[in-house]
């Protein structure tokens, strides 16, 4: 039952965004871009389905990683009860509300794994060891050997030498956990999962607006610790599915740590430069102001610094180490794509850490909204660069020399020239277009804020100690 009205709601701000103004309107140009790119990607997906299912995937976990941190940063604002965040908490919650859409934009990396004709189901690799198991299974008993021993002729000895016959026992020994059926329903389990969260936090929120007081607050803090084992478990295996297991022979304990680092850092960016936006259009008014920024800039130079002790201590650990299997990962990212791979691995170094962790440091820049504005869509280009270092040096592959003496290119794979590709754009456009026109069509349906958070004039009023 909603409260009565009080004195002065009349007054109230909404915060809401005027009809017919251009932001009303604004989800149109993503939409546009949205369709184009989906156009693009469908003739790349019939006539080069090799790169486009690289591309979308790539262009999928991009976006996905920006509504993914958004969900956290919902989460960790009301695992800590912090005030100072509820106005930037709308954001967030708009931003994850639209997560039910990645379980149908997943579906043409669902088609790939499906797909009976090699080309298009060749970006994970242990399906077609799937297949290849499935055979020598149905030659041991004595079915399908004429068929069994052509496609061998065919594609090359599967044994062709030591090392090889060692990466494919590695393969072989996670088929139980790495095949289809198995991959599609853990697929169904997380983007369920994370759909239900995003739009219980955010109906939840919304409600607030009209019925006010502290009741739904209580349960969205309540309910937080579960949810939060939730996300955390569902996006680590899900960097695993679908990230990790582009090179089936290669593990990482911190590769999922690595992934939720990544979505926070784009969120936080994407969070700051939205309520810029908006907040130069006079929609927010003081409601998102210099202190809010200064502790939005806190967080991001926080996961940032998060960011580059994950990543340095996986290469660390693989360097210190010096396993030849372990080391494929970053030998083919180093040695392969004739430097451009390497190029991009500097530069992640130089231009995604050390440049905004000067940038952001200082307690003057971040309280300085061009400055930390700046910073924001630097760091979101620098992770569209990264997304793609992570997975397209999977794309054009090609068998190691087996004769090398480098130990090392007997267990990994020599990527050919870095390829920009236009797929790569078409599929950005498409899923992001998609996913943000939904986002932006959401803003105009409710208030930009918390309306109905009680602590409200708190964070109205918060001020940096």
């Amino acid at each position: 039952m909603s409260e009565p009205k009080r004195k002065g709601d009349d007054k109230r701000p909404t915060y809401r965004i005027p009809e017919g103004s251009a932001w009303s309107k604004a989800w149109r140009i993503p939409a546009v871009l949205g369709g184009v790119g989906l156009l693009v990607a469908a003739y790349g997906y019939v006539n080069d389905p090799h790169r486009f299912a690289f591309s979308w995937l790539f262009a999928f976990m991009t976006f996905l990683a920006i509504a993914l941190g958004s969900l956290f940063l919902i989460l960790g604002l009301h695992l800590t009860n912090a005030t100072w965040g509820i106005t930037v908490r709308r954001t967030s919650e708009i931003f994850a509300s639209a997560l039910p859409v990645f379980a149908l934009l997943f579906v043409p990396i669902a088609m790939s794994v499906l797909s009976d004709d090699p080309a298009r189901h060749e970006i994970y690799p242990w399906v077609e060891e799937n297949v290849h198991a499935q055979q020598e299974q149905r030659e041991e008993h004595g079915a399908h050997v004429g068929e069994h021993e052509h496609e061998h002729a065919a594609g090359g000895e599967h044994h062709s030498s030591p090392q090889h016959a060692a990466h494919e026992s590695a393969v072989r020994s996670k088929l139980g956990y790495l095949n289809v059926p198995f991959f599609l329903i853990r697929a169904v389990i997380y983007l369920t999962a994370w759909s239900i969260l995003g739009l219980f936090f955010f109906f939840t929120s919304t409600r607030q607006d009209k019925e006010r007081g502290l009741a739904l607050t209580k349960r969205m803090q309540k309910l937080a610790p579960l949810c939060t084992f939730v996300f955390g478990l569902t996006l680590t295996f899900a960097a695993f599915d679908w990230m990790m297991s582009l090179e089936p022979a290669w593990f990482s304990t911190i590769y999922g740590v690595q992934y939720f680092a990544v979505s926070v850092v784009s969120a936080l960016a994407m969070t700051i430069l939205i309520t810029l936006a908006m907040r130069s259009g006079g929609l927010l008014g003081e409601a998102v102001n210099t202190e809010h920024y200064h502790d939005l800039g806190k967080l991001q130079f926080g996961f940032l610094v998060f960011w580059a002790y994950i990543s340095f201590s996986q290469f660390m650990l693989i360097w210190y180490a010096g396993i030849p299997e372990e080391a494929s990962y970053y030998h083919l990212r180093w040695w392969g794509g004739g430097g451009g791979y390497q190029l991009m691995g500097v530069a992640l170094i130089l231009l995604h850490f050390i440049v905004p962790f000067f940038l952001l440091i200082s307690r003057n820049t971040k309280r300085r909204l061009p400055v930390i504005g700046f910073a924001a869509i630097w760091l979101l280009v620098l992770h569209v660069v990264e997304v793609f270092w992570l997975v397209m040096p999977y794309a054009n592959v090609q068998p190691v020399d087996e004769s090398a003496v480098d130990p090392l290119r007997a267990f990994g794979a020599e990527a050919t020239m870095v390829q920009l590709h236009w797929l790569d754009i078409a599929c950005l456009l498409a899923v992001g277009g998609t996913y943000l026109a939904i986002v932006l069509w959401q803003m105009r349906r409710y208030p930009l804020i918390p309306v109905g958070d009680p602590r409200l004039s708190r964070a109205l009023n918060f001020e940096n100690a």
